[in-house]
């Protein structure tokens, strides 16, 4: 099933697709959007690829938006997609491998930028973005993880969270409002399953922040509010025994 309801000139729609019973909704209003659907190809070819079973919704309000649902490294099924785009000159992009996965993008305001690349089963990955000038970017390799990015108000944000391959069961979450923000989580190359990570920036000042999780059984909350500069880098990495617990918070 594909819907393609069109409401205005110069916008462009492309699927390539392949598969069985794969549902894709298209909605464009207003002007010089773009919309792009890769379903079951690799590198541009349908060679034993699939595509089965997937949703895929994506709905553009405004002008000059880019959209772009891709998957075509592996077979898979069972995935949902969506990405929502109210406002001008945004660009979402969704690289989702693998099965049974959830992704959605959103974005309302003007020039935000978010991307997912996905390599996993069972995994939810979310991206908020309302304002302006926001960049945020997941690259994720594992299975059963939940990962949320939430951004808003005026300022500069920049948030990425990126796993190693094999790094299942996860939470993570960046959430950035008001000045410049720049947030950035990683589980790097060796296990790190079933860590909570949680980085939260707020108030005017432009502040940093770095988290590196490399093994296992941490939970890890930081945050930094207020009008001054704050920073930090929270680095975590044993070979055993690593039931750790680390706070870290930030105030004028």
């Amino acid at each position: 099933l594909i819907s393609l309801p069109v409401f205005a000139a110069d916008n462009s729609v492309e699927i390539d697709t392949k598969g069985t019973n794969t549902s894709i909704y298209i909605d464009q209003i207003g002007t010089s959007n773009t919309v792009r659907v890769w379903c079951g190809l690799s590198n541009g070819t349908y060679a034993t690829h699939t595509c089965s079973s997937a949703t895929i919704d994506i709905d553009q309000n405004g002008d000059d938006n880019l959209a772009k649902s891709y998957s075509q490294y592996t077979n898979h099924s069972g995935n949902q997609s969506s990405i929502n785009q109210n406002g001008n000159s945004n660009v979402a992009y969704i690289d989702l491998d693998e099965d049974d996965n959830e992704i959605s993008i959103t974005q309302t305001g003007d020039d935000l930028e978010a991307e997912v690349y996905i390599s996993g089963d069972d995994n939810q990955y979310a991206i908020s973005q309302t304002g302006g000038e926001h960049y945020a970017k997941m690259y994720a390799f594992g299975d059963d993880s939940a990962w949320t990015i939430t951004q808003s108000g005026t300022g500069d944000h920049n948030a990425y969270i990126k796993s190693c391959g094999n790094c299942n069961n996860n939470d993570a979450t960046i959430t950035q409002s008001s000045g410049n923000k720049d947030g950035d989580i990683e589980f790097r190359n060796n296990p790190a399953d079933n860590s909570t990570v949680n980085l939260i920036q707020s108030g005017d000042g432009a502040h940093v922040g770095n988290i590196r999780v490399q093994q296992g059984n941490y939970t890890v909350n930081a945050t930094q509010t207020g009008t001054t500069v704050k920073n930090y880098t929270v680095v975590l990495d044993c070979t055993s025994n690593c039931n750790k617990t680390v706070t870290v918070s930030q105030y004028d």
